[in-house]
């Protein structure tokens, strides 16, 4: 069964949280409308958007949204819009200022520890840790650290992320390169950052995973193909062009000032 899956999700307070739901689902299903759509959020720490459209979805949504609970995982769906599962997740930044994911479960792990704990620890809670790509942030010594971190993991240990913020002019990194030679995965997102209308990013960069999905257990699903030894994915979607990508980070930086 055909995936398609954005895997790096944020939601912020400054969105308009039914808009970015609503851009997310219809910009997924523009990829391959046959396809399942699914969003994983990688909050940081303060935000748990997840458990309030689990717990509170009529806050956010017309009554007749039909949100479901399904192992941990919630399925929304909407007349007139494709069905969308919403997975949970987290972003930690480690001691070395990396970014790490934590992708199919919500897990309290702090900022500032080392990175090989924080991958431990997903790992010892049966969640899925990626390594994220992230503008300048896997040059010299923190580079080197990654590539400690692909060269110590194997095939279904840990993940790459690619985000909608690596240009669509700039070339795979060489560490990525690196890891695809052992086999190790990439996945990718759409990486939204805290300002208002970024919720248009959501979905429009994302991962072509092709396997045997369980729709009633839909995180367990997803979780054991990506971490099995040469599990197979692909990009989807577009990368933003370098004028585009760099008028987010402008915005982003000016945003911080207020």
């Amino acid at each position: 069964m055909r995936l398609i899956v954005d895997s790096h999700l944020h939601i912020y307070p400054c969105y308009d949280l039914r808009a970015a739901i609503d851009t997310l689902r219809l910009n997924l299903s523009k990829l391959d409308r046959k396809a399942i759509c699914i969003g994983i959020l990688t909050e940081a720490t303060g935000y748990n958007y997840y458990e309030k459209i689990k717990k509170n979805p009529q806050e956010s949504f017309n009554p007749d949204v039909e949100i479901s609970t399904l192992k941990n995982a919630i399925l929304i769906r909407e007349p007139g819009y494709p069905d969308l599962y919403l997975f949970p997740g987290r972003q930690i930044i480690t001691n070395e200022k990396i970014e790490i994911l934590c992708l199919m479960v919500d897990l309290n792990i702090e900022n500032g520890l080392p990175a090989r704990e924080v991958i431990d620890k997903i790992r010892l809670e049966n969640g899925v840790p990626v390594l994220s790509w992230a503008p300048g942030k896997w040059f010299f010594k923190r580079g080197k650290i990654v590539r400690k971190l692909i060269d110590s993991g194997k095939s279904g240990s840990l993940l790459l992320g690619d985000t909608s913020l690596r240009p669509a002019c700039w070339p795979k990194s060489t560490l990525m390169r690196r890891a695809g030679r052992k086999g190790i995965a990439v996945v990718c997102g759409s990486d939204p950052l805290p300002f208002g209308g970024e919720e248009q990013v959501m979905g429009r960069y994302g991962t072509f995973i092709d396997c045997e999905f369980d729709v009633n257990d839909p995180i367990d699903s997803l979780r054991n193909y990506l971490l099995q030894p040469g599990s197979g994915t692909a990009p989807a979607g577009k990368r933003g062009g370098l004028f585009f990508t760099l008028s987010r980070l402008f915005k982003h930086a000016q945003s911080k000032k207020k």
